[in-house]
Parts: C-alpha cells; structure tokens; sequence
C-alpha cells in the first residue's frame, strides 16, 4: 500500500532525532529551574553583555571563543581538544554528567546554539536553550543580576564526543565533489563574507586571534544565512527563536533548486561553526533532517589554508 506524500513527510518530520523537541525550553520551564541544586545557567554572549544583566548564578560562555583554531586542526576537528574542553566545562562552567543546563543570550538564539551545540558535543545531555533568551526572561518577570560571573566550584567532567554531530575538513573536502551525497549550507548572512569583501577574527588559541586570510564560500556551498530560519533574530521578547517546523520545511523546499534533498547528509557552516552554523543545524534537525553535521573548523579553518579552493564568485 502506498502511503500518501502529504502524511509520508509528516512520517518523515516525527521520524527526527529522537531529542529534537528537547534542544528548547520554555521561558515558564527555566523560571521553575532556577536556583534548583544540580542546574546551571550558561550565558553565550560576549562578557560585556554578561556584566549588563544575566540571569543570577549564571556562568559565562561565549560562543564565538570556545573555538581554537590550533585544537581544530590538531583534533580531528572538535573546537577544543578534549583535555581544554573537560577543564573548560568542568572547572570553568562548574558542570558535571548530571548537571541540567539552560543555554542563552540576548534572544536571537544564534549564539546559545553555538554553546548549546559545544556543551551536547562533548557529552552534556541535559542542555536545553531557553526559547526566546533574555528578552523573554524579562519580560515575563525573571530575575536579573549585573557584574562579573561568579567562579563556580569545580567538577569533574570527562567528555564523550559525539562525533557525528561534527564534519572534518577532510569530510568537507570531499563533499565539494560529492553532489549525490551532500550539501554545504554557508550560514553565513551577509554576502559581504560569502564573496570574500568581508574578512572576520578568531581564536587560534586562547588569548590569541586573528583574521582570516582569505574571504570567499567554499566551492559548491549554497549561500542559505541562518536568519532566514530565525524567529526571533532581532531578539524580541516572546518570539520563538526557531520558526514553526512547517515553515522551515518551506524554506528547505526553495534549495531543492541548488540541489537540497533530504536524503543527504547537510554540512553547515559559518566563520567558527558555533553559532550560524549551529543555529542552522538546529533548524535542521527542527525540520525533519537528521543527516546534518555542523563543520566547525568553517570559514576559519577553510580561509586559513592556501591548499583548499575558494569558490568563484559570479
């Protein structure tokens, strides 16, 4: 018997990873969560934002800096090598196997997704990002501190990589050839980096950053910005960080044309990976798509290395 296309792709969308409906949690949920023992709060927006107002007993993660490019390239491609991210996440962020985490920043949700997706790499399985960040928090009455983290006490966390979230430069590499089997997302948003005009910083190792040294896409990758699947990227109170997951079918449906189909595996990827292209894995996996991968070395990694092609630009 033949199944109907309509019910098939309502099949093919409850049929996701089995956590999708848990990568959110609701601005109610997190209020009844703070302060419990065994809960941490991870704020993922630069210090300065953190010192403004943060949700009290918050630690601070910045998305953008937990990726090394010097550990990239010396550890098959996670942001930090194991031993940097078990000190980081267990002496710095204060967490353990069993701790629950919420995730946020401001309320555009792109940077909780970066540390969202670094903390579930590394074997966190209690990390939820709080729908619609800050801006909602506020709004619906929770409390705020200022000032400077406070330092957590240290715990033991030994990581347990979850290597199929993950894309190496040599998986991107030969995806680049490989149209039957893959696609590359450049989450990118704007057209300023993606054509080379536009030339970003990070971390090759902590304290130390740099500039890339080239601009331009990767060949074959779909310029698809992570906006186009945000629902909250002006970070508003009460807007869903991810667009309903019928809306983001639709705009998976409109890359069909570059070559999009969802019996492939989908590689994203932005300057650093944890944050665009997070935020872009999510929408992913929120529409339906589980065979998607987050190349974390992205833009840093690729426009670093004289010996990898650069697209050409029309």
């Amino acid at each position: 018997m033949k199944i109907p296309i309509a019910l098939a792709a309502v099949l093919a969308a409850a049929a996701g990873p089995a956590h999708a409906a848990d990568e959110l949690i609701s601005v109610e949920e997190a209020k009844a969560l703070a302060g419990k023992p065994g809960v941490r709060f991870v704020f993922s927006d630069p210090d300065k934002e953190f010192e403004k107002g943060h949700i009290p007993g918050s630690v601070a993660a910045y998305s953008h800096d937990l990726h090394f490019l010097d550990d990239v390239k010396a550890c098959k491609g996670l942001p930090m090598c194991e031993a940097r991210a078990a000190s980081f996440i267990g002496e710095t962020l204060g967490l353990d196997a069993g701790t629950e985490v919420v995730v946020y920043d401001s309320g555009p949700g792109v940077n909780a997704s970066g540390s969202w997706f670094f903390l579930r790499l590394y074997g966190v399985e209690k990390v939820r990002i709080l729908d619609g960040g800050l801006a909602t928090w506020k709004a619906h009455g929770g409390a705020v501190e200022t000032g400077a983290a406070a330092k957590p006490a240290a715990k033991a966390f030994a990581p347990r990589i979850a290597w199929d979230m993950v894309a190496s430069v040599d998986e991107v590499r030969r995806a680049t050839g490989d149209a039957a089997h893959y696609v590359l997302l450049d989450s990118r948003h704007t057209l300023d980096e993606f054509t080379g005009k536009q030339l970003l910083p990070a971390l090759s190792s902590p304290g130390k950053e740099q500039t890339v040294k080239r601009g331009g896409a990767i060949p074959a990758a779909i310029f698809s910005p992570w906006s186009k699947y945000a629902g909250n990227k002006d970070g508003l109170a009460d807007r869903a960080t991810l667009k309903d997951p019928a809306e983001l079918r639709k705009q998976l449906e409109k890359l069909k044309k570059s070559g999009y189909d969802p019996s492939k595996t989908v590689i994203t990827y932005c300057h650093v990976g944890l944050g665009r292209g997070s935020f872009q894995y999510l929408a992913l996996r929120r529409a339906g798509h589980a065979n998607a991968k987050v190349y974390v070395g992205s833009w840093d990694e690729w426009g670093n290395d004289p010996a990898l092609p650069l697209a050409v630009q029309p």
